[in-house]
């Protein structure tokens, strides 16, 4: 009998993944990198929530934050996976119930205010997250910015 796909099929891929599928996956998420492409770390994962598991496992063990900023709201997932890594759940403003709108505002003025350097920052890629509004291009901006100045380490949730 024949073998339909060659004798290697059942050869596991390497631990980083299928690395054209990575590399393609890099390049519509950030666009071409050039030089920066060495700052930037990409892996194929089971899932999503595979993906934020890996990461957040990652980050407690070597940045070793004092705290997670998740949005309010966010996915049930994210605090179930951070705390079981370890590191303590806290909340930044993200949608206004009352305006019915991204509080901006409150969002910056939270992460100004009480994050601590070496802080986590989730963050939902655009149309990511639960409430289906995102931030305007100069809002992105300005949160880059908090992340800056403040030592915040932004961890973006784009599955």
């Amino acid at each position: 009998m024949k073998e339909a796909q060659g004798p290697d099929r059942y050869e596991y891929l390497p631990i980083s993944g299928f690395a054209p599928f990575v590399s393609t996956a890099r390049q519509v998420l950030f666009g071409p990198l050039g030089v920066n492409e060495s700052r930037v770390v990409s892996l194929q994962t089971i899932s999503g929530t595979g993906a934020n598991f890996l990461g957040a496992r990652f980050l407690a063990e070597t940045l070793k934050p004092s705290a997670v900023w998740l949005s309010d709201p966010s996915w049930v997932n994210h605090a179930n996976i951070w705390s079981l890594v370890g590191v303590d759940v806290k909340r930044y403003p993200y949608w206004s119930a009352k305006t019915k709108q991204l509080d901006f505002e409150a969002m910056i003025g939270k992460l100004t205010t009480e994050a601590s350097p070496g802080d986590v920052v989730l963050l939902h890629a655009c149309a990511h997250n639960p409430t289906g509004v995102d931030p305007s291009k100069e809002q992105w901006k300005s949160v880059a910015d908090v992340c800056e100045r403040r030592g915040l380490f932004p961890f973006f949730d784009c599955a």
